[in-house]
């Protein structure tokens, strides 16, 4: 679909003319994936080196699944699109639980990367399993955080 947008401020007679643009709205739906990677990798990414997104050996995983799942990141003229947030997940490890950080009872802060990346809504249901299946089954906790949005739009040139 596409539709022809004009700035606010053009309209009102402020700011620059612009032409109008037209744009391409595609329905999509949001994978974000949080992962832990060591205290050095989230320093080194910010501080803008993102090569160590590659050096990481813990996230060789997740860019094997997404990688391998061409249905992912799908942006026509661009493949493997993803986006990288930095931050940090905090967490009690219960009795029961085998933590990979921290230890049962203890609160526990782990500098984690948060990735987002796109499927188009079309995308069958059980297409959408396996992906998410194959994220999980690379990631490195035994509780995987892993958000799959409802259908939402992506606005781009058309």
């Amino acid at each position: 679909m596409t539709a022809t947008v004009t700035s606010a401020a053009h309209a009102y007679g402020q700011g620059p003319c612009r032409a109008e643009s037209a744009i391409r709205r595609r329905s999509v739906r949001a994978i974000k994936v949080y992962w832990p990677v060591s205290r050095q990798t989230l320093a080194a990414v910010a501080a803008g080196d993102l090569a160590a997104l590659y050096e990481d050996e813990s996230l060789a995983g997740l860019f094997r699944v997404l990688e391998g799942s061409p249905e992912v990141g799908d942006f026509g003229l661009y493949a493997d699109v993803f986006e990288v947030g930095i931050g940090a997940e905090g967490f009690t490890a219960v009795p029961g639980s085998t933590p990979t950080l921290g230890a049962v009872g203890s609160r526990s802060l782990s500098p984690t990367l948060t990735f987002t990346t796109y499927m188009d809504a079309s995308v069958a249901d059980d297409e959408v399993s396996t992906v998410l299946s194959r994220i999980v089954a690379a990631h490195p906790w035994e509780v995987p955080v892993v958000e799959l949005s409802a259908p939402l739009e992506l606005v781009s040139r058309a």
